[in-house]
């Protein structure tokens, strides 16, 4: 019986609930967190201060730094981290708000 393989993780992943592409790792080498972030276009600029005032105290700001050759990996953004990096910079994946539906 051949069926199509998942993929749990990596730069094709999607929301189970909406569909949207994320990017979805652990990050971390002792306390380690599995991100999920939308995963935008490459050209897209994506300030560190922007994501920052988009943030809630719940979540986290990532720095993204695409890199020529490699997979994308997500970095840690800590109080130290440079307000001019030129990366992206992207908060957790939140679903958008449902659509109302009736039963009728």
């Amino acid at each position: 019986m051949a069926g199509r393989a998942s993929r749990k993780s990596g730069a094709d992943s999607r929301c189970p609930s909406c569909r949207a592409p994320l990017l979805a790792q652990w990050v971390g080498g002792v306390a380690a967190l599995q991100a999920r972030v939308d995963l935008p276009p490459a050209g897209d600029q994506l300030p560190y201060r922007i994501a920052l005032a988009a943030s809630t105290p719940d979540d986290l700001v990532w720095c993204l730094p695409r890199r020529a050759h490699g997979p994308l990996r997500l970095r840690w953004t800590t109080g130290r981290h440079p307000p001019d990096c030129p990366h992206q910079h992207l908060t957790s994946h939140h679903c958008p708000p449902a659509e109302p539906t009736t039963l009728f």
